[in-house]
């Protein structure tokens, strides 16, 4: 399912044993799997912190926490140690992490989550902001959050309405409504 190369192991246990802490442990996740944004992460962990439905797996040197709902995502994926200039680096080929789009048939929520991560959020993402779906109501009202550089933007009525309405309503004409649930008090992040 997941592998890393022997190289990769030595490389990454020694980074654990200059962290002094026996405790540590690698944990593997996916943000934003299956979409365009896709991305894998690495980072340092207490297993006792960690939600339930992780599954461990040792390798050379540390072990590695990963969430059971990532495993199709993670499906073939290598991190492997390559050479960059005077130095190494870990890389990570994950090529289901991203998904592919959802077809006409999907629930609407992963349809809207898909669009959000693959048309709307980079457009917003060159102002530091994006846009998640909270929910869709029973009355097929789409409700979002928006971050980053959009909560507390004085242009984020503008580019809901003739942004991320516009696309969203164009594309899925079954919805009755988009709205915003921001707490847009907090203008310390603002693009605007």
């Amino acid at each position: 399912m997941f592998t890393i190369t022997d190289e990769a192991q030595v490389y990454v246990a020694d980074l654990f044993a200059q962290q002094d802490d026996q405790e540590l442990a690698l944990k593997v996740g996916v943000e934003k799997a299956g979409t365009p944004a896709a991305t894998v992460s690495f980072n340092f962990c207490h297993p006792k912190d960690l939600t339930p439905g992780y599954e461990k797996f040792e390798y050379q040197g540390f072990f590695a926490y990963i969430d059971k709902a990532d495993f199709s995502y993670l499906e073939e994926s290598e991190v492997a140690l390559k050479d960059e200039g005077t130095g190494k680096k870990l890389t990570i080929t994950a090529p289901n992490a991203k998904g592919e789009e959802p077809k006409e048939d999907a629930p609407l929520a992963e349809r809207i989550r898909y669009v959000l991560a693959a048309e709307i959020s980079p457009g917003l993402a060159s102002h530091g902001g994006f846009v998640d779906l909270v929910e869709i109501t029973d009355n097929n009202d789409v409700i979002l959050n928006f971050g980053g550089g959009c909560q507390g933007c004085s242009s984020v009525a503008a580019t809901l309405e003739q942004g991320v309405e516009a696309q969203l309503r164009a594309r899925f004409p079954e919805i009755k409504s988009v709205r915003d649930q921001t707490d847009h008090s907090n203008t310390d992040n603002a693009y605007m």
